[in-house]
């Protein structure tokens, strides 16, 4: 879950995160599997599953969302 941690705020967090929607490969590390799973992968799909808006960075409590969808999943 650090691991997880640490792709999230640098890869998802940002307002604008660099090469967003193509950021997340499908494989490579179970975290990337399981965002995309839980659509977690991109800003696209957490306004669109999570319904959480891009344009701003994700507030502490949104990263926790995530990390708790992560987590569920991961764990199952």
């Amino acid at each position: 879950m650090r691991q997880a941690e640490e792709i999230i705020a640098r890869r998802l967090a940002p307002a604008s995160p660099p090469h967003d929607g193509k950021q997340t490969p499908y494989r490579g590390h179970p975290v990337f599997v399981a965002q995309h799973a839980t659509g977690t992968c991109c800003r696209g799909c957490l306004e669109k599953w999570h319904g959480i808006a891009r344009g701003a960075a994700l507030t502490d409590e949104e990263q926790a969302h995530v990390m708790a969808a992560l987590e569920r999943w991961l764990r199952r």
